[in-house]
């Protein structure tokens, strides 16, 4: 009976100090996870456009235009384009396939296409990347006149404020 205890004693005891280094493990696991993030915030990529928002001016209905988002990796390592997103499918935006290096440029390459879009058009087009921070939104503007719209109309649609 005495071997049955100091058995199960013995078992109790060893298994609350593995427990209790698994704590202290994972205090310290946490103190680096902060420290790592610290220094990964501290290095990581910065992306910097030249603009963040172009106008088109008046276009007529059909048109199709595009701009060049210039933009340079002013952080500490190099920064990767993960994905571009257009707000419709009027839109069409290009990314570098490539990392941008530290303190190098590239472009975001935007086409918009205004046919069925008279009117006043803003558009936005969100940037993924590894930068801080992570998303980026770039906006551009058009007013697009109808092809078949009378002359008195495009001056009253001209006159109307952008957004």
């Amino acid at each position: 009976m005495k071997k049955v205890f100091l058995a199960f004693a013995s078992t109790i005891i060893l298994a609350g100090m593995n427990f209790s280094c698994n704590l202290i493990d994972s205090k310290n696991q946490e103190t680096m996870s902060k420290e790592d993030s610290l220094a990964a915030v501290a290095n990581a990529p910065i992306i910097e456009f030249e603009e963040e928002v172009f106008d088109f001016g008046t276009l007529t209905e059909g048109d199709t235009v595009q701009h060049e988002f210039k933009f340079k990796n002013i952080g500490k390592s190099a920064l990767q384009i993960t994905d571009v997103q257009v707000q419709c499918g009027c839109t069409i935006a290009s990314k570098p396939e490539y990392p941008v290096g530290i303190g190098q440029s590239a472009k975001i390459v935007v086409r918009f296409n205004s046919k069925g879009k008279a009117g006043t058009n803003k558009k936005f087009v969100t940037i993924y990347s590894n930068a801080i921070p992570n998303q980026t939104v770039l906006s551009f503007t058009a007013l697009v006149e109808g092809k078949n719209m009378p002359d008195a109309v495009k001056s009253a649609v001209s006159k109307i404020p952008k957004i």
